[in-house]
């Protein structure tokens, strides 16, 4: 029995316990953050909804996760060593553990898939060709991060729909361009990059074909905007996806050959019916109506084109929007 005196380790629970809750990471996350470029983790929250709270996510650079709480019956006790006092003269202070935290649920990391384009989208203010010294004085000024970090999405997620929907941000704040502006500096580049004989099979040289583009009455920041959009990982420019602002069943025949017609050449058998799938009804087989409608500025591509044909503006967009700061 003596040989069993001193195999015991010391066991006491401290008297004021501290709060920690237990994370519990996928195998896949864990080995991320553990490597030797670990990704960076931000605990965000969703917008509360009518009847129900927000809840909390755990955001990585490229993934969202939901955040659950799991209840055990089995107590989980958060151990460090300590010193324990003895009650004998020889050792008065002995090696021990102390019990600092009583856990009783654990979080868990669950991976999630979210729509960040349409909570970006409610978000942005719409930027359109009317705006000029119109532009209402009360949109907030919020520029691009600070939009970001009240999103509860990864930023490779909020880079991806923000791509999609070709925000920009100028001046400390950000917008998105609507369907009549998107049209007027697509036409511009291709415009351009005819005169000048440019390639959409290569990377383009946006900062000069923005200063181009922008001499013909159209923001730099929105043609980097949509060549960004445009562009693959490669740099070199994807196909183009149609868009319209008409809320009206469209003639297919006549929309495909009006949507070639605003193509580069090389594009032009690129532009079928099928790429569209997801973003369209057909009330007929002759018909087409996009499930978006009307674009955000209530005015569709004929606004944009009626706004084009007009001639040269009162002032130039930079002019324009350096007034609604005043």
């Amino acid at each position: 029995m003596s040989s069993q005196e001193h195999c015991g380790i010391t066991f006491c629970v401290a008297r004021e316990q501290q709060n920690v809750r237990l994370l519990e990471l996928p195998p896949a996350l864990l080995a991320r953050i553990t490597s030797q470029h670990p990704s960076s983790l931000s605990l965000k929250s969703t917008a509360p909804t009518e009847g129900a709270s927000g809840h909390a996510v755990l955001c990585s650079n490229d993934q969202t996760f939901q955040l659950r709480q799991v209840h055990s019956s089995n107590s989980v006790f958060l151990l460090q060593p300590s010193f324990v006092a003895t009650t004998t003269d020889q050792t008065p202070w002995s090696e021990g553990l102390t019990a600092i935290a009583k856990c009783e649920a654990t979080l868990e990391a669950i991976p999630q898939a979210t729509a960040c384009t349409p909570l970006l989208k409610t978000i942005l203010p719409v930027f359109s060709s009317q705006h000029g010294a119109d532009m209402p004085i009360s949109i907030e000024a919020r520029g691009r991060q600070a939009i970001f970090q009240d999103l509860p999405v990864s930023s490779r997620e909020f880079d991806q729909s923000w791509k999609d929907l070709c925000a920009f941000e100028t001046e400390g704040r950000a917008f998105r361009p609507s369907a009549a502006v998107c049209w007027i500096a697509w036409r511009s580049i291709v415009d351009a990059c005819t005169l000048k004989g440019l390639s959409f099979n290569r990377e383009l040289d946006v900062i000069s074909l923005a200063r181009t583009v922008g001499e013909d009455d159209v923001p730099e920041f929105v043609v980097a905007a949509i060549i960004d959009r445009l562009r693959s990982d490669e740099g070199v420019p994807q196909k183009s996806q149609a868009r319209s602002g008409d809320a009206h069943p469209a003639n297919l025949s006549d929309f495909l050959r009006d949507w070639k017609d605003q193509l580069p050449e090389s594009w032009r058998q690129q532009a079928t019916i099928d790429i569209l799938k997801g973003n369209f009804t057909q009330p007929s087989k002759d018909t087409i109506l996009f499930a978006e409608g009307n674009d955000d500025t209530g005015k569709g591509i004929s606004s944009a084109a009626t706004a084009k044909a007009s001639g040269p503006q009162a002032r130039k967009w930079h002019e324009k929007f350096k007034n609604t700061r005043r």
